[in-house]
C-alpha cells in the first residue's frame, strides 16, 4: 500500500494549498504591481533611509537602496513577509503529520492499515512537503506573471530563486514542529514550543542585525529567517551550501520524529 497515505493526505488537504497559495499569490501580485512605478519605489527608498537600520531589520529589510529595483523590492518586501506568514502554515503542517489525528482519536484507525509507523510518518511528511512546495510555487508564479504582463524590467531568475529559497525554511519549521509533537504528550505544549522556535528565530535575526562582529554572526547563524533572506541572492552573495545545510537539519529532525513516533504509545 505504498503511497496510500500520500494520496489520502493530498486529497484531504488540497484546499489548504489552494487557499494559502491564492492568498500569498495575491499578496505577491499586489507588491509586484507597486513595483511597476519607479517613483513609488524611489519614494519608499528615500523614506526608509531615514529609519534606523535596527528597525529596518525588524521588518526584514537590510539595504534600503535595494528597494529602488523591481527584484530588490519584491524580494525584500514579499519574500520576507511570505517567510513570516507561511511559518504559520508550516507549524500547522507539522501538527497535521501526526499530532492532530492522535488528538482527534483517529490515529488508531490510520495505524490499523497494513503499513508501518515509519511509512505513515514518511508519507505524511512527503505529502505536506509537496503541499508546501505548491504554495511556494504560487508565490513565484503570481509575481512573475505580473512582471510579464506589465512588461516590467526585472531579473526574473533572482526573484524565482529568492522565493524558492523560502522552501527549506518552511520544511525546517514543519520538521521541528513534527518532532516536538512526537516528543510531547500535550498538543498545546508542542504548539507553544513551535511558536517559541519561530518567534525566537525572528528575534535572533533582528538582534543579529542590530549588533556587529562575532556576536552578530552567531545570532544570525541560529536564525533560519536569516538563511531564507533573499537579499543575498539579489546582490550576488548567495551561498548554495546554506539551503543544503538546512535540508540536512530537516532530514535529521524528521528522522528523530520517526524514531520518537515508533516509540510512542498512541492515545495515552
Amino acid at each position: 500500500m505504498t503511497g496510500v497515505i500520500i494520496q489520502n493526505t493530498l486529497r484531504s488537504s488540497w484546499k489548504q494549498a489552494l487557499y494559502w497559495g491564492l492568498g500569498m499569490g495575491a499578496l505577491g501580485l499586489y507588491i509586484t504591481v507597486i513595483a511597476s512605478s519607479s517613483e513609488i519605489l524611489e519614494g519608499y527608498a528615500n523614506l526608509l533611509e531615514t529609519i534606523p537600520p535596527a528597525l529596518l531589520s525588524a521588518f526584514g529589510m537590510g539595504d534600503a537602496r535595494l528597494l529602488t529595483t523591481t527584484e530588490g523590492w519584491i524580494v525584500t518586501i514579499f519574500a520576507t513577509e511570505a517567510a513570516l506568514i507561511l511559518s504559520i502554515y508550516a507549524v500547522m503542517a507539522g501538527l497535521n503529520i501526526a499530532a492532530n489525528e492522535e488528538q482527534a482519536g483517529i490515529m488508531d484507525i490510520a495505524l490499523s492499515l497494513p503499513i508501518s509507523r515509519t511509512q505513515f510518518m514518511v508519507e505524511k511528511s512527503i505529502a505536506f512537503a509537496l503541499i508546501s512546495l505548491a504554495i511556494v510555487l504560487c508565490c513565484i508564479f503570481f509575481p512573475l506573471t505580473a512582471i510579464v504582463m506589465l512588461n516590467m524590467e526585472a531579473d526574473i531568475a533572482k526573484i524565482a530563486i529568492s522565493m524558492l529559497n523560502i522552501y527549506p525554511g518552511l520544511l525546517l519549521i514543519t520538521a521541528v514542529t513534527s518532532l516536538l509533537a512526537t516528543m510531547m504528550r500535550r498538543r498545546a505544549a508542542a504548539i507553544g514550543f513551535a511558536a517559541a522556535f519561530v518567534i525566537g528565530s525572528y528575534v535572533l535575526n533582528i538582534l543579529g542585525e542590530a549588533v556587529s562582529g562575532t556576536l552578530a554572526t552567531l545570532l544570525q547563524t541560529l536564525s533560519f529567517f536569516h538563511h531564507v533572506n533573499g537579499e543575498a541572492i539579489v546582490i550576488g552573495a548567495f551561498n548554495p551550501l546554506t539551503p543544503i545545510g538546512m535540508l540536512g537539519v530537516v532530514l535529521g529532525c524528521f528522522a528523530l520524529s520517526v524514531i520518537m513516533f515508533n516509540r510512542r504509545d498512541i492515545g495515552l
